[in-house]
């Protein structure tokens, strides 16, 4: 639908310097600049617009004004507004619609829009006690450490995945992974499954690769084996599944659901990427299902892995735990990439997974009262929201009653808290309704982020912004 279209496009328009036309107008020129709207492309109506970012129809008229009166647009009566044949453009820039990428941040602005894990100075001396030893190699190791890669390979194995360390590539991130795998896999027009909503940096790689994206609806119990099953008659070169903590929802795969799904890659010969970043979240004892892989041995399941989420995000170590099948050409990929990771990253990684069950828990002692915290506060500030209360990861999926979560994203932003909506997240239209709340922020961020929200909150109700859900 062209208004989530829109609310994607411009989820993060303000907060930047100058009057609020300027703004919007700028944020119009950088979608127009970088290819993610087209040459002539008709941009939505005055009224439209001012309605989808709950503002004022002179705000959006004066945006518009401006572009025209510097090239960017045409302005007809009766005709709308439409982009210039002529306006300046980037060669083929990639719409990225990533939170890292935003730019400006105001002074006192709370950032919700991405989750990161803050060192405690238990696990600062960690890193500087893992450090020891860091440069003392000095050769290109292009697949890993010899030592990383056996530890990884140890750790699959006992978990119920045997695996050898051959099978085990280490990549700078489960980024680098995600893209050399569909650099290998994808070329421009083939089909890529993915769930949906999920998450946005696999979105973006796939779309770099020219893939066209199909989407897998993730329900309270995640995808389900007979919509991927149906999904698969559409020929997909490559799929992309997070059944433990899925990105953005939480939800966890049962373990029925991953047999039958594991089954039906196996007999389709999909390559699938199991995105397993968040699976060393767990926020409560209940015993995880083995991973898809597991299910599946000799299936084309490609395990990505990462330290980021469950250490610190500044260690930019990641793995690929791949089949015999499609070593070879993963291999290749890499090989081509780099010359290998960072060594003394790969150091840090091997002497902190020696001690995997401590880091662990270390990490579930901070989160867990934060989830909690954030829970209790929004049940208290904001009870006409709902959501689950996930058993892992790092979101809450917050979903209002209204479709306009996106234009909320801008009410909030307004009052201080910077917001990453919802339906950006989704491969195909979503509700606009769904909110992505990280806990893994700060805690002493969240009291005051959730008092803004609420004020805000408050604030759009009283304007009528936004379709009430039924």
């Amino acid at each position: 639908m062209e208004t989530q279209r829109w609310s994607a496009l411009l989820a993060h328009w303000s907060g930047g310097r100058g009057p609020r036309y300027v703004q919007l107008s700028q944020a119009l020129q950088g979608c127009i600049e970088c290819g993610q709207v087209g040459s002539a492309e008709q941009l939505p109506s005055e009224r439209h617009l001012a309605d989808l970012l709950n503002l004022s129809r002179s705000t959006v008229v004066a945006a518009y004004e401006h572009l025209a009166s510097e090239g960017w647009v045409s302005r007809r009566q009766g005709s709308g507004t439409h982009v210039s044949p002529t306006a300046p453009r980037q060669a083929e820039v990639l719409a990225l619609r990533s939170p890292l990428r935003t730019g400006h941040q105001p002074p006192g602005e709370l950032d919700l829009t991405i989750a990161v894990p803050t060192l405690t100075p238990v696990q600062q001396a960690r890193v500087q006690q893992a450090s020891a030893g860091a440069f003392s190699e000095s050769v290109y190791h292009p697949l890993g450490l010899a030592d990383l890669r056996a530890t990884l390979a140890q750790l699959y194995s006992r978990s119920g995945l045997p695996t050898t360390p051959e099978q085990i590539i280490v990549t700078t991130g489960a980024q680098q992974a995600i893209s050399i795998i569909a650099s290998t896999f994808l070329k421009r027009g083939d089909c890529a499954l993915l769930e949906t909503p999920t998450y946005f940096g696999a979105i973006d790689v796939f779309r770099a690769a020219g893939a066209r994206l199909l989407g897998s609806p993730v329900t309270a119990q995640g995808v389900r084996p007979t919509d991927f099953e149906q999904q698969l008659a559409a020929g997909p070169r490559l799929a992309f599944l997070t059944p433990t903590f899925q990105n953005p929802t939480g939800t966890v795969l049962p373990a029925g659901s991953r047999e039958r799904v594991a089954g039906l890659i196996a007999h389709a010969q999909l390559p699938t990427i199991e995105d397993e970043t968040l699976i060393d979240l767990g926020l409560s004892a209940t015993k995880l299902p083995p991973r898809l892989a597991a299910f599946a041995p000799t299936a084309p399941i490609i395990c990505v892995g990462s330290l980021s989420k469950l250490f610190w995000a500044g260690l930019r170590v990641g793995w690929m735990r791949v089949p015999a099948s499609l070593a070879a050409p993963l291999i290749q990929s890499k090989t081509l990439c780099d010359f290998g990771s960072s060594m003394p990253s790969q150091m840090i990684a091997l002497n902190l997974l020696q001690d995997l069950p401590t880091l662990r828990a270390e990490r579930r002692a901070a989160v867990l009262p934060a989830r909690d915290l954030l829970v209790n506060l929004l049940r208290e500030k904001l009870p006409d929201w709902s959501f689950e209360v996930p058993s892992g990861g790092q979101f809450l999926w917050a979903q209002l009653p209204t479709r306009n979560a996106s234009g909320f994203t801008h009410a909030a932003r307004r009052h201080g808290v910077r917001l990453f909506p919802g339906a950006s997240m989704g491969v195909t239209d979503l509700p606009d309704s769904y909110l992505r709340l990280p806990f893994t922020v700060p805690p002493e961020y969240l009291p005051e982020a959730v008092e803004r929200l609420a004020a805000a909150w408050q604030s759009f109700r009283e304007r009528g912004a936004g379709e009430r859900l039924a």
